[in-house]
């Protein structure tokens, strides 16, 4: 595994925990002062980010295996996860708020708030044996 495989999967981890800790602060938020209904909608909307998150990682995993050969299918690679995560986070939002009619407001701002975590995951690319 190289050095840059071993900081992705670090920096997914630590913002995978971030997002599902702050969809969890959300839905209990919700919970208390709406009702059940804003709750799984809350969580709703942070699965989307969620999702969103693991699509791309999925992604750029792929697309580094694929550099060394070719770098052009490797941007390729990347270009078509920013498209994918766009399609499933526009579907997955018409699903919820359109066929399973959850809360539009608790769904937002789940979704909004858990995208916030990207600001405030530190990048550390220190070298260290650990994985």
């Amino acid at each position: 595994m190289s050095f840059a495989e071993v900081v992705m999967r670090r920096v997914v981890r630590r913002l995978l925990i971030v997002q599902f800790a702050i969809l969890l602060m959300v839905a209990v938020v919700y919970f208390a002062l709406n009702n059940i209904h804003g709750f799984i909608a809350a969580l709703y909307g942070g699965a989307i980010t969620l999702s969103g998150t693991l699509l791309m990682a999925w992604r750029i995993n792929r697309a580094g295996e694929i550099a060394s050969s070719n770098t052009l299918q490797s941007s390729m690679e990347i270009y078509t996860g920013v498209m994918q995560k766009f399609i499933l986070t526009l579907l997955l939002m018409a699903v919820g708020m359109g066929y399973l009619k959850l809360d539009p407001v608790a769904l937002l701002v789940s979704f909004a708030l858990t995208q916030l975590s990207f600001t405030a995951i530190k990048v550390d690319t220190a070298f260290k044996n650990k994985i």
